[in-house]
C-alpha cells in the first residue's frame, strides 16, 4: 500500500514536470518570437500635374430672391454653354457652390434689408494645361464676377499610378533601413511580421488669383504656369530577427 502511494506521487510529480518544460518552452518560443526591428519607410515624389481645375463664378445682390436667383442661373447657363461651344465636357464641369440668402445693413442700431444674394461656384477642370486661360476667358466674357482659384493637380489614373510607385519606393527604403539594423546589431533578419500603410499623399498646387474678374483676371489666368506637385508615402514594416 505504501509503494502505491509513492508511485502515486512520483506519476504526479512527473506528470507537473512535464507541464513546467512545456511552459518554458512555449515561453522560450514566445520571448524568440518577440524579438523584431520596426522600421519606418518614406518616399518622395515630384511630378508633373496632368489635370487643371478651376473656379468661376458670380455673385449678385438683387431686390427679390427670385431676381437673385434668375441672375445667377443666367450667367452659370451662359458659362456652360460657352465652354461646351468650345469643346469642353458637361462632365467636366460641377456646381461646388450654391447659396442664397438675404443681406441686411445696420443703421443707427436698426437692421434693414438691402436685398438678396445669390452666389454659385462653378468647377471646371481639363486635362490640357494650355486651356486654362481660356476657361476664365469664356467664364469672363458670359458674366462671370468671381474667378476664385487655380488648381493643378493629377486625375485618378496618374494618381493611382504614382501611388504604386511611392508605395514601392517606401518598401524598399523600409527595407534598405531594416537591413543595415540587423548588420549593425549582428542580426539575421527573418521573415515580414506585419505590414501598415501609414499614409499615402499629394497636395495639388493651387493658384490664388490676385484678380478676381474682369481683364486682369482674363491676363492673369493666361500667365499662370502649371507647377510640380509632391506626393508623399510612408509604410511601417515589422521584421522577425534572429
Amino acid at each position: 500500500m505504501e509503494i502505491k502511494n509513492i508511485l502515486r506521487i512520483l506519476a504526479v510529480f512527473f506528470a507537473f514536470s512535464l507541464l513546467i518544460l512545456a511552459g518554458c518552452i512555449t515561453i522560450g518560443q514566445k520571448d524568440k518570437e518577440s524579438n523584431t526591428i520596426n522600421v519606418q519607410g518614406n518616399s518622395e515624389l515630384t511630378v508633373e500635374p496632368d489635370e487643371a481645375e478651376v473656379w468661376v463664378g458670380a455673385s449678385f445682390v438683387k431686390e427679390t430672391a427670385k431676381e437673385a436667383q434668375d441672375s445667377i442661373n443666367k450667367v452659370i447657363n451662359d458659362i456652360v454653354d460657352g465652354l461646351r461651344y468650345k469643346g469642353f465636357r458637361e462632365s467636366d464641369m460641377e456646381t461646388t457652390q450654391l447659396n442664397l440668402r438675404e443681406e441686411f445693413s445696420w443703421d443707427s442700431g436698426t437692421r434693414e434689408s438691402v436685398g438678396w444674394r445669390a452666389t454659385q461656384t462653378l468647377k471646371v477642370r481639363t486635362t490640357d494645361m494650355t486651356k486654362v486661360g481660356e476657361i476664365v476667358d469664356i467664364a469672363v466674357e458670359n458674366g462671370a464676377n468671381q474667378i476664385n482659384n487655380i488648381n493643378f493637380g493629377l486625375s485618378k489614373e496618374r494618381d493611382q499610378e504614382y501611388k504604386k510607385q511611392a508605395l514601392a519606393e517606401a518598401t524598399r527604403n523600409a527595407k534598405d533601413k531594416a537591413e543595415t539594423i540587423a548588420e549593425s546589431l549582428g542580426v539575421r533578419l527573418g521573415s515580414i511580421k506585419t505590414v501598415t500603410e501609414s499614409s499615402y499623399h499629394y497636395m495639388p498646387y493651387r493658384y490664388a488669383m490676385a484678380e478676381m474678374a474682369g481683364d486682369s483676371a482674363v491676363q492673369e489666368a493666361a500667365m499662370v504656369l502649371p507647377s510640380d506637385v509632391t506626393i508623399t508615402a510612408n509604410i511601417a514594416i515589422v521584421y522577425n530577427v534572429g
